[in-house]
């Protein structure tokens, strides 16, 4: 019987940190529609060193697209489609407890697919060959 431990899917691959840099360049790498991405950018101009913007900051729907200079609904599908992707992660609405008082805080997050394409190199293939 051996002492060794065994290590585990989360403990060979730590989580990486937030990196501002690497998550823009996943932004604008991906084929999300321009509202997505310009609201991507206001809110990595806008979130901490971590990636985070507080529960009611300037993530309401309504204030990205005043900045974005899109319209709320643009705004709102925009930050579906992010959270869809993985681009950020948000509480599930259902079991958000201040509903209507404060907007829900965003964490800017790299989607898996956008982390390894853009490690793996380019093999002259489509993706589907890969």
């Amino acid at each position: 019987m051996t002492t060794e431990s065994i290590p585990t899917p989360a403990a060979v691959t730590p989580p990486r940190a937030y990196e501002r840099a690497r998550w823009e360049s996943a932004i604008l790498s991906s084929d999300l529609h321009r509202n997505s991405r310009i609201i991507a950018f206001v809110l990595a101009h806008h979130a901490d060193a971590d990636g985070h913007l507080p529960a009611g900051g300037i993530q309401h729907a309504s204030r990205l697209a005043h900045l974005g200079r899109i319209t709320p609904r643009q705004a709102r599908l925009s930050l579906t489609q992010l959270g869809a992707r993985g681009f950020i992660t948000r509480p599930d609405i259902a079991t958000w407890e201040p509903q209507d008082e404060v907007v829900r805080p965003i964490t800017l997050s790299m989607a898996a697919s956008s982390a390894r394409r853009q490690t793996e190199s380019h093999t002259g293939g489509s993706d589907e060959q890969r």
